[in-house]
């Protein structure tokens, strides 16, 4: 089997306050192109679930170029919040159909809104995300759209206070020299085994998203992705949640923002980014 191909790799981190509006969207497609290409990521779409020459993977792995221009649109938005607005909108219909079932639309707006408060002069990870929800405030989906984001802020808020809280864990792993690999999916996984996901609570019911972040928590408890006995019950998890087709699209939505956070964060700073 040809091996899986990666995107390019990621361009280092930038300090908050010192990065340019065409930095700022660069970063933001490298945290979407990371997830996209992460595997296996259980009951999402990834390389080794769908073949990387499938139309429906080239699909999925060209929606970071595609939100690029609405990402510079909202870093260079400044204080003008319907332009900031027209981003998030051009945000969520760039994104192709394949990649909205896996969460990536909700990703690509909560991106513009932190983008949007990088380019604010936001001094950390926890000022950017305050920033982004004040802005998020200001431009709610109406509408046909409000139904696809029906979070009330305080669900938000605790979402993004959980990234936070996984920055400095995030940094940890990298200094001790943990597979990257591993790092990103160790993280989707803590995102399973908390996040009440709406999307599985109503397609699957109660029953389904209490089954997936048990089996979540499991790998996690078995010492993680990185770990025998977490990989093989990782790939028992990947079969589950495949079998009937649950796919933890909140999760899958959370990831980009904490890997854009974590390249937004010099190493230095990340085990002390909470």
């Amino acid at each position: 089997m040809p091996p899986t191909p990666r995107p390019a790799a990621p361009h280092p981190p930038v300090a908050f306050g010192a990065a340019p509006p065409e930095e700022l969207a660069d970063l933001a497609v490298d945290a979407i192109t990371q997830e996209i290409f992460l595997a296996p990521k259980p009951g999402l779409l990834d390389p080794r679930a769908h073949a990387p020459t499938s139309a429906a993977f080239r699909s999925l792995a060209g929606t970071g170029d595609l939100l690029r221009e609405a990402f510079l649109e909202a870093a260079e938005a400044g204080a003008d919040i319907g332009r900031l607005d027209a981003a998030c909108r051009r945000a969520q219909g760039a994104v192709p159909q394949v990649a909205s079932d896996d969460g990536l639309d909700r990703a690509s707006r909560v991106l513009c809104l932190l983008v949007a408060g990088c380019a604010h002069g936001a001094d950390g990870a926890t000022d950017a995300c305050r920033l982004a929800l004040d802005l998020g405030r200001e431009v709610e989906p109406t509408g046909a759209l409000a139904h696809d984001y029906p979070l009330s802020t305080a669900e938000k808020e605790a979402c993004l206070r959980l990234t936070q809280v996984m920055l400095p864990t995030l940094g940890a792993a990298r200094s001790r020299g943990v597979a990257e690999e591993t790092v990103q999916l160790d993280a989707l996984l803590t995102y399973i085994s908390w996040l009440q996901d709406d999307r599985v609570l109503r397609e699957h019911g109660p029953l389904a998203l209490r089954m997936i972040q048990r089996d979540a928590a499991a790998v996690l408890a078995a010492g993680g992705t990185g770990s025998t006995d977490g990989r093989h019950l990782l790939r028992d998890m990947d079969e589950s949640a495949r079998h009937y087709g649950i796919r933890p699209a909140g999760s899958g939505a959370l990831l980009p923002v904490l890997l854009f956070l974590g390249l937004m964060t010099p190493p230095q700073d990340l085990e002390k980014a909470a």
